[in-house]
C-alpha cells in the first residue's frame, strides 16, 4: 500500500501509508457524517491488504463526535472478521474524551503516538 492512496476535501484529508508493514492511516480535518465513509474506506482497504496491523492516526482530528465513534466501532469489526489488530492514535481530547465517556476507549487499543503502537507491535525477542 502506497501513500498514493489519498482522498481530500475542504474538511478531510486521508492517506494511507505503509509503515514497517503496518498500514498506517492518517486523518486530518473532520469526521463527521459527510467525510466517515471516507475514513471507513481507507480503513477497510487497510484490513483488505492482509498485514499484521491497521493503524487510524487520528491525531490531526480537529472533530469527532457519534459518527467518528461510530466508525471506529465498524472498523474495530473489520477488524475482527480480517484477523488483523485495529489500533487508535489519539492524543488529544477531541477525540479521546467521546471514546472515554462512551466506553469505546475500552474496547480499542488507543495510544498516543504512532512510534508508542510501533513499539507495542514489535515482537519481544526471546532469550
Amino acid at each position: 500500500m502506497n501513500e498514493d492512496q489519498l482522498r481530500e476535501s475542504p474538511l478531510l484529508t486521508v492517506r494511507a501509508a505503509d509503515v514497517a508493514g503496518i498500514v498506517v492511516v492518517a486523518v486530518e480535518g473532520e469526521i463527521d457524517v459527510d467525510t466517515a465513509d471516507d475514513v471507513l474506506d481507507a480503513l477497510r482497504l487497510g484490513f483488505e491488504a492482509g498485514g499484521p496491523a491497521v493503524v487510524a492516526d487520528l491525531t490531526e482530528v480537529s472533530f469527532f463526535g457519534s459518527t467518528g465513534i461510530s466508525t471506529l466501532i465498524t472498523a474495530h469489526e473489520l477488524s475482527e472478521e480480517h484477523h488483523t489488530g485495529f489500533h487508535v492514535v489519539a492524543p488529544q481530547r477531541a477525540v479521546k474524551r467521546p471514546l472515554q465517556v462512551t466506553g469505546v476507549a475500552d474496547v480499542l487499543a488507543l495510544y498516543d503516538s504512532i512510534d508508542e503502537v510501533l513499539s507495542a507491535l514489535k515482537p519481544v525477542p526471546s532469550e
